[in-house]
């Protein structure tokens, strides 16, 4: 978490859940700690990246609510392109996945 642009936003530079432990929503569960916690310490956002071709990142944060904002041409050093995503926070109260308790 830190300043950008006169505002307090939250990043999340790197998730990577091992292949035997996919799919029991540890990833989710992760980032929807980390949202609680940068809402809580009062971030308006929160970005990150992921290769246009990870569909399952991008699908698990398409699901969080974050938006694809930006392409990003040839972003990572094996040339592939990658989307940063954008979270606006406060996220509103019916949000399914961000325990607010």
């Amino acid at each position: 978490m830190g300043e950008h642009r006169n505002t307090f936003r939250g990043y999340i530079a790197m998730l990577v859940v091992i292949k035997p432990c996919r799919g029991r929503g540890i990833a989710a569960e992760l980032v929807a700690r980390s949202i609680k916690v940068m809402m809580e310490s009062g971030c308006e956002g929160v970005t990150l990246e992921a290769e246009v071709t990870n569909k399952g990142a991008l699908a698990l944060y398409g699901r969080l609510g974050f938006i694809r904002a930006k392409w990003l041409f040839r972003y990572y050093l094996s040339g592939v392109d990658a989307f940063r995503l954008k979270l606006l926070l406060p996220l509103p109260d019916l949000h399914p996945f961000i325990h607010k308790d």
